[in-house]
């Protein structure tokens, strides 16, 4: 994206917001002068975060994202602003948050459209050279085809760490490659850090692979990740943001409390008809620091069934109608609000998995118990990056992203993944 671009987003909506104020004053209210200036900078920056928040607009090659982000700004952006006049009556007009939603919206649709057209117009696409393992090249190579990569990348070219190449410099050549990717050994040896040196004089950008996987796929690699810098990471950067995400999280479970109250009446004439059972089951999962706590959710399976091993897929036999429709609208998960008033949960997280799955997965995955050293989430970084994890192999997939999480743990990485989780929600999205 342009440069210029960039830095005209945040902007863009305190000009709409400001623009609106000028046609307010000089038509409705000549008289209101410099009053109420701040408030429409206040409103034009709501906008702002609401748009960063649900990515908007979207970097990405896919044209049919853009009205979904658009929309989810817009509305969050409207009812958070909405909620500030409740609390401020009379700063801003109602016409005025209306105005500015929808101009700022068109805007979002505009530049929108016109970045994926300048994205597939220039083929901005990174050619990647890899040196290491044979099971990363072959992996990398794999992510090069995922479709919801914001930035994609090409392999090019690739050599084994083990031995380190000597031709490093001449495949470069042949494949004039914009990124070399270096794995675990090929960083220690010296002949590959000497040639990606001079590599790198002549532009070509050298990443290692695990800081590869870490800005351009969100997730870390297993293979090159150290254990002891990962707690590091997680000491030192989150500990000033637990009382503040705590306060998030009891603020959006308030909300969720009171959305599942109004919708208890569905949902009791649904079970009484299409489930035919208890309406709650709780479950045991394992939380934050490897301790136990019992979930509750909506009760979606058939009585008894849910005590039946094995992994669940969306398909599942056992999920009863009406429990599928509760799935795919996520209501099922709405009790989960007491868990996070409990603090068992939080809104954003590494999901929690049952006990037994915890146990074997601790034995097969490395790292696996790392993802427990941040409180569990209702949604997660791994659940708007990855599908319904229905395996042992999904869930080696997703641990990664959870990973990821665990180290860029903050206020606006959580913003983020709410916002995702509603675009999920609305176009009908993964679980």
């Amino acid at each position: 994206m342009n440069p210029r671009l960039r830095w005209f987003l945040p902007v863009a909506p305190i000009a709409i917001a400001l623009i609106v104020r000028w046609v307010h004053v000089s038509y409705r209210a000549p008289k209101e002068g410099t009053e109420g200036f701040g408030w429409y900078v206040v409103l034009g920056l709501i906008f702002a975060l609401t748009a960063a928040v649900f990515g908007a607009p979207p970097r990405s090659p896919r044209l049919s994202v853009v009205p979904v982000s658009a929309f989810g700004a817009v509305i969050a952006g409207t009812g958070t602003a909405a909620t500030v006049t409740l609390i401020f009556p009379g700063v801003v007009p109602r016409f005025a948050i209306l105005a500015t939603g929808l101009f700022f919206g068109f805007w979002l649709l505009i530049v929108g459209a016109f970045l994926v057209f300048q994205f597939r117009r220039d083929g901005n696409v990174d050619r990647i050279v890899v040196v290491s393992a044979a099971d990363d090249i072959e992996a990398l190579a794999a992510e090069s085809f995922n479709d919801r990569l914001e930035s994609p990348f090409c392999v090019v070219g690739s050599r084994q760490s083990d031995p380190p190449p000597d031709d490093l410099i001449e495949l470069c050549v042949d494949t004039n490659p914009s990124v070399v990717v270096l794995g675990p050994k090929a960083i220690l040896s010296a002949t590959v850090v000497e040639q990606a040196s001079a590599l790198h004089k002549q532009g070509v950008r050298v990443r290692s692979l695990e800081r590869f996987y870490d800005e351009r796929l969100g997730k870390l690699p297993l293979s090159s990740l150290d254990r002891f810098s990962l707690m590091g990471d997680i000491e030192s950067l989150h500990g000033s943001y637990a009382p503040l995400k705590r306060a998030f999280d009891i603020l959006l479970a308030g909300l969720g409390a009171i959305v599942l109250l109004l919708l208890m009446p569905f949902v009791l004439v649904g079970n009484l008809i299409g489930n035919r059972g208890p309406l709650l089951f709780r479950q045991e999962r394992i939380g934050f620091l490897d301790q136990p706590f019992s979930i509750i959710k909506l009760r979606t399976m058939a009585p008894g069934a849910i005590d039946v091993s094995g992994w669940t897929s969306n398909n599942d036999p056992r999920i009863t109608p009406f429990g599928k429709l509760l799935r795919r609208t996520h209501i099922d998960e709405l009790p989960q609000v007491v868990n996070i008033l409990m603090g068992e949960l939080s809104v954003v997280g590494p999901r929690p998995e049952q006990a037994t799955y915890v146990r074997q997965l601790q034995v097969s995955l490395p790292f696996y118990s790392a993802r427990h050293l941040v409180r569990p989430g209702l949604t997660g970084w791994a659940q708007v990056r990855y599908r319904y994890a229905a395996s042992e192999e999904d869930a080696f997939a997703k641990l990664q992203f959870d990973l990821h999480y665990v180290r860029h743990e903050s206020f606006t990485t959580d913003l983020r993944i709410i916002g995702l989780t509603v675009q999920h929600i609305l176009v009908g999205g993964g679980r």
